[in-house]
């Protein structure tokens, strides 16, 4: 059709027997005809409006493995924190020869003022043994790797139960683990200045965010619905139109 031909398209559909024809009305200024595409198309009576499991939800099992693995490395990066803890529990005093190894990088680090000596440190740890932070941290984060340890390697096997597991494991850990490193911190609060005052309220923070980060990744599993198909392969995810409600 020409630039100066308005022209105007509709289709209009017919069905007849199940056949359905296409046709064109192109009208213009002077006629109006109907131009036949060739083609129709062939409609079923008995097929169905939705086709359930058309795309079906497949369950992951490479991502809780891979947590699993991860949780383990991170139980045992903790077993060694809660075991250095309890041995400072239970340690009434450090030798001198400990202290002074301790204190070498801090004191050199700052103009001399703020330099702490041995009769300082040792005060400090009895404050912070007498507070029980150290206890605290140690045992939590101890029963905390335990429960990792065993979570981790459950989650491996594709177990449910090791999600749960670990999830409870990371929370007491960043509970315990927080609360610990503040009753330390407030020992050395009273005790310690300069570099040291700094070190324990960044091992503080550092436990937090461990744990934290443990407790996300159990959790990952439990949210991801791949991945909890792969735990609880029982538990059917199928999508439902609004027809079938």
């Amino acid at each position: 059709m020409s630039d100066s031909k308005s022209a105007s398209n509709s289709i209009n559909d017919s069905v007849v027997m199940g056949d359905v024809h296409q046709h064109v009305t192109v009208h213009t200024d002077s006629k109006v005809s109907d131009v036949d595409l060739g083609f129709s198309m062939r409609m079923s009576e008995n097929q169905p409006e939705y086709i359930p499991d058309a795309f079906p939800i497949r369950p992951d099992t490479k991502g809780p493995k891979s947590i699993g693995i991860l949780l383990i490395f991170g139980a045992l990066f903790l077993f060694f924190q809660a075991y250095g803890d309890v041995s400072l529990h239970q340690a009434e005093d450090l030798s001198t020869a400990e202290v002074e190894m301790l204190l070498v990088t801090p004191n050199s680090q700052g103009d001399g003022s703020d330099n702490v000596s041995v009769e300082q440190y040792q005060e400090f740890h009895d404050a912070a043994r007498e507070s029980g932070g150290y206890a605290l941290r140690g045992y939590g984060l101890g029963v905390s790797s335990i429960m990792l340890l065993v979570g981790g390697t459950l989650l491996f096997f594709l177990n449910g139960s090791g999600a749960k597991l670990s999830l409870g494991g990371a929370v007491t850990g960043m509970v315990t683990g927080i609360w610990g490193s503040l009753l330390v911190k407030g020992a050395a609060d009273a005790h310690l200045a300069g570099v040291l005052l700094l070190t324990y309220e960044i091992a503080g923070y550092f436990c937090g965010v461990c744990m934290f980060m443990c407790a996300g990744m159990a959790a990952l599993p439990l949210i991801n619905v791949r991945a909890r198909l792969a735990l609880y392969p029982e538990q059917k995810v199928r999508l439902v139109n609004d027809a079938e409600e």
